[in-house]
């Protein structure tokens, strides 16, 4: 009669630890992560535990979104999410986006478009995608109307950053005048 309910007892124990076990793993996110990663980029790091390859593309920035940093696509989408800091030195950081799921809304989308030569100049080091500003490696920060202005006169900024003082505000005309906006 004992060992009957010894084993009752750890049947109890059994299904119950199974079943705690299968209803948190279903509450859990399964991310399918590929055996082989076919990016040139996250070959050449170390991925931590921490991060999740959602796909391998030619990434131009980081995204920073509601306290998590992710690497952004060319056409949007995001790559890798981020736990090592490192790669702020590579790539400009994309502020004030929106997300639609795993990519940029369309309208951040069609900007990111606009600012792709902008973008392999290495120069830029952030980009305010709602207020329409960018930060130079430098610190200076450069606001403008149109993205365009900004694309079409970046010659104007690369030819002036030399004497542009550090952590200064310019304005950026549409006839690519850089004007700097006093702190008074």
């Amino acid at each position: 009669m004992r060992s009957l309910r010894v084993l009752l007892i750890t049947m109890i124990v059994l299904y119950i630890l199974f079943f705690v076990n299968s209803f948190f793993q279903s509450r859990r996110e399964h991310v399918r992560v590929p055996e082989k990663v076919y990016s040139y980029l996250i070959e050449n790091f170390n991925i931590s535990p921490k991060s999740i390859i959602i796909d391998s593309k030619k990434t131009v920035g980081i995204v920073f979104y509601e306290g998590n940093y992710y690497l952004c696509a060319e056409d949007g989408s995001l790559v890798v999410s981020l736990s090592k800091k490192e790669l702020f030195k590579f790539y400009p950081l994309f502020l004030e986006v929106r997300l639609e799921g795993l990519r940029l809304s369309k309208r951040d989308s069609e900007i990111l478009d606009i600012l792709i030569p902008v973008l392999r100049s290495s120069m830029v080091s952030a980009v305010f995608f709602e207020s329409k500003e960018v930060v130079l490696l430098k610190g200076s920060r450069i606001m403008f109307e149109e993205w365009k202005d900004l694309v079409e006169n970046f010659q104007v900024i690369m030819e002036q950053s030399e004497k542009m003082k550090a952590k200064e505000r310019y304005f950026l005309t549409d006839d690519g005048r850089l004007m700097w906006i006093r702190g008074d």
